[in-house]
């Protein structure tokens, strides 16, 4: 490979003599055959023949690769590999901890949709008491809706314990980027974490809202539920009186 570049440079500083006998001999003999008002002529003929012969001996010059750029000594140290370890360590972390809240969220407002649903099947079931084909239809729907709601406060809780160790992984790493120098990655590591205990406790309060509502209907509902047999046991009573 070595020979085969120091060919390619021979040829083109060979083309480059050439061309500047050329240019030089051209001169020689204009000088010599023109006179008088053609001597302008030749002298701009000259000038532009000249001109596209230099750029030809420029493209014909070698070459040569640029120098390497010297290493910055700095970003060799043991103190700036491991700041920028501790840095990245605190994206990575910070990704999981977005990641998990997403999740979260998610999860809470599938929650929150659920219990809504059996919200509105209880308030159902208490105007429909009395029709029995409808009681049992409704019934069933109910009892899917409670299925669905405990499996997803399972998720919820098995999530929950993930979140936990997300924000003890989060603070050990915004903590030994603190101790690199790496200050800018500390801070927004609890920038985030104070972002996503926002976001996590608005969806809770949405859903635990939801809550109090489905347990004071069922309460509701319940009571509802004893009074209409008192007064069908009452009836009962007096019809065999």
């Amino acid at each position: 490979m070595m020979l085969s570049l120091c060919l390619r440079c021979f040829r083109r500083q060979q083309s480059c003599i050439q061309l500047k006998n050329v240019i030089y001999t051209s001169m020689k003999t204009m000088l010599r055959t023109s006179r008088g008002p053609g001597m302008c002529a030749a002298v701009g003929v000259w000038t532009g023949l000249t001109l596209s012969m230099i750029a030809r001996v420029k493209a014909a010059e070698p070459v040569y690769p640029a120098k390497l750029q010297a290493l910055d000594p700095s970003t060799l140290t043991h103190e700036y590999l491991m700041r920028s370890a501790a840095a990245m360590t605190v994206d990575s972390a910070i990704t999981l901890l977005s990641q998990t809240t997403m999740a979260i969220i998610h999860l809470e407002q599938e929650y929150a949709k659920i219990v809504s649903t059996l919200t509105s099947l209880l308030e159902y079931e208490t105007l429909v008491l009395g029709n029995a084909p409808e009681e049992e239809r409704v019934a069933q729907l109910i009892i899917q809706q409670r299925v669905e709601l405990e499996d997803k406060r399972r998720e919820l809780q098995n999530i929950e314990v993930v979140l936990l160790a997300v924000q003890r992984l989060v603070e050990s790493a915004a903590e030994a980027a603190y101790q690199t120098g790496a200050e800018s990655a500390t801070v927004a590591a609890q920038d985030r974490l104070q972002l996503a205990q926002n976001q996590i406790e608005l969806v809770r309060n949405q859903s635990r809202q939801a809550d109090v509502v489905l347990n004071q209907l069922q309460t509701q509902s319940i009571h509802k539920v004893g009074e209409m047999i008192k007064e069908a046991e009452e009836s009962t009573t007096e019809t065999e009186s």
